[in-house]
């Protein structure tokens, strides 16, 4: 393991709700009128939601509500219980501020919550209309820069490029190209260092080029996005109006005008007003907030008000301390929380065996790896589409709903054990011990230079515990960077971070990921510049042409398990990072942008702490889970509909008594305590479910779920560590942490890589004098055949098999085999093992004379002699003699398998043989019933999680199962006779692996099996799966491990049930 010093940082980041608990405390229908009426009650919820605010100055408190004002005194609560008790900053909801870390007990006080600072600005998504807008103004766009589109690279002849739309508020993305030319080469050339419509225009003027002519070329250019303009929003760096301000007031200077002069004073007056709003100290802001929204209204630009103004909320009379101890002891523990996280990315490692697959130890271009036509993109999961029965009809991919598929790892299997245990002693709590964690194994501590925890503080008995909401990320700086504007010892925090990841990693460049997804992301995006160096994608740098890296000017390479990401420019290794919190991995976040961003997480522990994976929805409830004084996870409860319906035929009833005794039942039915959360994802909804009006409110929010969580709430009066002058509050602190390496620790044993290795440790192969590469005129010829889809077949059959068949008898060779890949085009790869190199002459000519008509018709497209490379690492060095004489007897029985099949029955046939012919090796090397169903539900679960396995996708594959299981049943009784020719060929196939199952069992025996079976065995599939299958592969691979898994439970079953029926027979006897 790599030993790591962590300490944390002497400045922590603490949030906290505005009101206090006391505003929701127990309350009854006086409390809630004066607490709902509260001036700075009011002025939150205006700018949260104008709509509900105008109801609330409506509503009439002084009667009982009646059916429809229920519904808006519902939402009222709502807002009020968040007011009062949620941390999450969100306008003048909730506010933070910047504490010491010191040696002594954590205590916080606010001197005046009324005394805020209220740090405003206009929100991202108006402000992105609004430049626009702007760029289309007549006094605006002739005088603007443009630049080429950061995406923009060049392929095959052609310019690619990614261009966006705005449909239904969202952003939506699309690859674009365009045909290379003198004259658009010639535009990009000139704007790369920013350049007005004129010059452009003039640049393109000729002979044969009028004046017109260039206009309309230029405006064509900058309609499809080629060029962007200089009204782009800088993400790092000043606010967005200023930025816009900036650029107006130069065009101004230059180019007067008094429409421009107009629009400039008009947005200099908005920014004053924010500015007099942040300073003002008046009891609220309504009424400057309503003058901002009058001016912007004389604007073309339309806004909504709901989202409007983004408004963070400091608290300047916040003082006191977090307890340095307590962060020691959560410092002490992370060896035993590396033991309960999850590993790393499937993603970011898919990607890296693909790639490696496809250009092996090539540098290549970031833009053409992930390029989605022609590259691996990313996640790397290219298929192209043909006919296959297996699959045709069944739609893979992530989707939002059901539950996706799930493999117990051992840190979950374990909790799932002490969840067990707990159900049935009846315990509310779960306590872990180091004594518990020793039986999972010594983790590999891997951690970034910085990282952060997010966590609570409550005292009990007199001891203070920890809520450890999470623990990890890649950088210190993802949770505070977006509130870096507001104050200036926030911003010192984030800087003194940023420099301690530089000084810890002084080898590579740390670069950050400048892009905006969405206009209203930039919200949350948007922050100081932290680093030198900055990666523009769809977004504009902050720092000079110098110190930008483009997308164009880096490369990827494969160097032992990790993915090296080089500039050429500066020939230093870069290590792009992301310092806000943007969830970046989500289905629409492009290609670029979610590569980099994966790519800071590798070699790293992400996070720190409980996984709780399935465990989370598989239990009706969880019980709280405890370490030492952290609290890893408080109680919860999975609910359904069903459990809650008298609660809610209640409610609709209006019959309030009776609700009260529904939920009491409820309550001790499921030991439910008084004070809860209601969960939606990162939401939470504080509820007191011995409060009437807090009832209500909760029923009426689940009343139409068919499923909802909630957990336990542990602050209150008696355990709180903030106080104000008005009431108790609840806590959230972020800290920062520094990882740097124990100079006083011994030395990582040889061959361990982690983050601070620059380069990978090779393994000594040349011990074992296995050669890896294998260039042509060597003992492997190799040749990548590019042809169509179905036409491989015909190549394969008709022309190689027969031609290897030849070689063979010839003794010329005595090996050959073939794979399917695109690399970006279809093609076969097919190698020759030659018995002497002096052959080569004659396999070459023969090979030319048999493929020249094809590639005269064009059938063929293309051939091209390779260097062979061995997949050493994931085959061995050992075995790799062995693997190859199967992929040749593999290739063997395939060809001649799909020699003998033709049309829709010999496709049915093919799914067929390739379900056969996994069981035959399972059976080969000593598989029995059980473990086949393990290895099948191993595999399934794998390529469940690449083909976001959900209830969508189940019912899909169970309906097919449905379909086949009669034929799939066939294959074992052999029964059915139109099918003998593969039986008989699957027999054959046994016979002449023996001597293959031979080597590999004596090399496991012996101990000199350089990888895992159950990994040599899935390869050794995978690879059949890909000769068998002509497309979408990896996605029949996945439905025959499906299928097969279904088929081996339900025999297993039946196994296990007619073994104990003659158990009992026997004992009745």
């Amino acid at each position: 393991m790599t030993f790591m010093k962590t300490t944390a940082f002497e400045t922590t980041f603490v949030r906290v709700p505005i009101a206090g608990f006391a505003a929701i405390e127990n309350p009854d229908w006086s409390k809630l009128r004066r607490e709902i009426t509260r001036p700075a009650f009011l002025e939150a919820l205006y700018i949260a939601s104008p709509a509900l605010y105008e109801e609330a100055i409506q509503f009439d408190f002084s009667r009982q509500p009646d059916e429809k004002s229920r519904r808006v005194l519902y939402s009222l609560i709502k807002y009020l219980s968040r007011y009062a008790t949620r941390c999450t900053p969100f306008g003048l909801f909730s506010g933070f501020a910047t504490t010491p870390v010191e040696s002594t007990r954590t205590d916080v006080r606010i001197s005046n919550t009324g005394s805020l600072k209220r740090v405003v600005r206009l929100d991202m998504n108006y402000l992105c209309a609004l430049a626009q807008d702007l760029e289309k103004h007549p006094d605006v766009k002739p005088h603007l820069r443009f630049f080429p589109n950061s995406s923009l690279y060049e392929i095959n002849d052609q310019y690619r490029y990614v261009t966006y739309r705005y449909e239904n508020g969202q952003r939506i993305h699309h690859l674009s190209s365009a045909d290379q030319s003198e004259y658009l080469t010639n535009v990009l050339d000139i704007s790369k260092t920013g350049s007005q419509i004129e010059t452009l225009i003039s640049s393109l003027i000729d002979d044969e080029i009028t004046e017109e002519d260039a206009e309309n070329f230029v405006e064509s250019v900058i309609e499809a996005q080629l060029l962007v303009s200089e009204l782009e929003p800088s993400l790092t760096g000043e606010n967005f109006l200023l930025q816009i301000l900036a650029i107006l007031q130069t065009i101004g200077r230059q180019h007067p005008s008094d429409e421009l002069a107009h629009l400039v004073g008009l947005l200099q007056e908005v920014q004053v007003d924010l500015k007099t709003l942040e300073n003002s100290e008046q009891e609220t802001s309504i009424e400057l907030l309503n003058q901002v929204e009058q001016k912007l209204s004389r604007l073309s630009t339309p806004f909504d008000r709901k989202v409007l103004f983004q408004i963070d909320t400091y608290l300047p009379t916040l003082s006191g301390q977090l307890n340095r101890g307590l962060l020691n002891k959560l410092v002490a523990k992370i060896p035993a929380l590396l033991k309960l996280s999850p590993g790393s990315s499937g993603a970011l490692d898919d990607f890296r065996d693909r790639f490696y697959a496809q250009y092996e130890d090539e540098e290549i271009p970031l833009v053409v790896a992930l390029d989605p036509e022609i590259g691996v993109g990313f996640p790397a999961n290219r298929d192209q589409f043909d006919d296959s029965p297996l699959v045709d009809g069944v739609v893979a991919g992530p989707s939002a709903s059901g539950k996706k598929t799930w493999t117990v790892a051992p840190e979950q299997a374990f909790l799932f054990q002490k969840i067990a245990e707990a159900q049935l002693s009846h315990t509310q709590q779960i306590t872990i011990t180091e004594e518990d964690l020793a039986q999972l194994g010594q983790p590999r501590m891997n951690l970034p230079p910085t990282n952060g925890a997010m966590l609570s503080v409550i005292r009990e008995n007199g001891r203070e515990t920890l809520i450890l909401d999470s623990f990890g990320g890649n950088t210190g700086t993802s949770l505070l960077g977006r509130f870096g504007h507001t104050d200036a010892k926030v911003l010192d925090l984030v800087q003194q971070i940023s420099q301690a990841e530089d000084e810890i990693r002084p080898d590579v460049i740390f670069a950050d990921i400048i892009h905006l997804p969405e206009a209203r992301t930039g919200n949350i995006i948007i922050r100081p510049q932290l680093k030198n160096y900055q990666i523009p994608y769809l977004g504009k740098a902050s720092v000079d042409a110098e110190h930008q890296i483009p997308v164009t000017d880096l490369t990827i390479r494969v160097q032992g398990d990790r993915v090296v990401l080089r500039s050429k420019s500066l020939n230093k290794i870069i290590v792009p990072q992301l310092s806000n919190a943007h969830n970046y991995a989500q289905n629409n976040s492009l290609d670029v942008y979610h590569f980099l961003c994966a790519l800071q997480h590798q070699s790293i522990r992400p996070w720190l702490g409980l996984s709780m994976g399935a465990a989370s929805s598989v239990f009706v409830f969880l019980p709280r889970i405890v370490f030492d004084n952290i609290i890893l996870a408080e109680a919860r409860w999975n609910c359904r509909s069903q459990q809650v319906k008298p609660l809610v035929t209640a409610f609709k009833k209006a019959d309030w008594a009776g609700l009260k005794t529904e939920v009491d039942r409820w309550r001790e039915h499921y030991r439910i305590p008084r004070h809860i959360c209601l969960m939606d994802y990162d939401n939470e909804l504080y509820i007191d479910l011995e409060n009437p009006w807090l009832v209500e409110t909760f029923v009426n929010e689940i009343k139409s779920q068919d499923k909802f969580q909630i957990k336990e709430f542990l602050h209150h009066a008696d355990n709180a560590v903030v106080q104000s002058s008005t009431s108790w509050h609840t806590n959230q602190f972020i800290v920062a942490f520094k990882n740097e390496p124990d100079a006083l620790a011994p030395k990582s044993p040889k061959g361990d890589l982690d983050l601070a290795t620059t380069e990978c440790v090779k393994s000594p192969l040349g011990d074992l004098g296995v050669s890896r590469t294998f260039f042509s005129g060597s003992e492997w010829l190799y040749y990548k055949i590019y042809t169509g889809i179905k036409t491989a077949d015909t190549i394969l059959t008709n022309v190689l098999y027969p031609l290897a068949e030849r070689f063979e008898n010839q003794g010329w060779t005595d090996k050959f085999f073939f794979i399917r890949y695109g690399d970006p085009q279809l093609h076969i790869r097919f190698r020759f093992h030659l018995i002497n190199p002096a052959f080569l002459g004659q396999v070459i000519q023969e090979l030319h004379d048999a493929l020249a008509p094809f590639l005269a018709k064009k059938v063929i497209t293309g051939i091209v002699n390779d260097t062979y490379n061995r997949e050493l690492e994931r085959y061995g060095r050992t075995s790799i003699d062995a693997v190859e004489t199967y992929f040749h007897l593999d290739s063997q029985s395939i060809l001649l398998f799909l020699s003998l099949i033709e049309g829709a029955e010999g496709e049915e046939c093919r799914w067929r043989f390739g379900m056969k012919l996994i069981d035959t090796l399972l059976d080969e090397f000593g598989f029995d019933l059980k473990q086949k169903l393990d290895f099948a539900d191993e595999k399934a679960a794998q390529f469940g999680r690449e083909f976001g396995y959900n209830s969508v996708l189940k019912k899909q594959l169970d309906t097919r199962y449905r379909e086949i299981e009669t034929a799939i049943g066939e294959l074992w009784t052999e029964t059915n006779e139109e099918h003998q020719f593969f039986y008989d060929l699957n027999r054959q196939r046994r016979e002449t692996l023996q001597p293959f199952i031979q080597t590999i069992s004596q090399l496991a025996n012996q101990g000199k099996l350089e990888v895992p079976l159950f990994s040599l065995l899935s390869s050794l599939i995978h690879m059949t799966t890909n000769r068998l299958f002509r497309t979408r592969q990896r996605f029949v691979e996945y439905s025959l491990y499906y299928h097969l898994h279904k088929y081996y439970r339900t025999t297993y079953g039946r196994a296990v049930l007619a073994k104990k029926n003659a158990l009992l027979e026997a004992v009745t006897f």
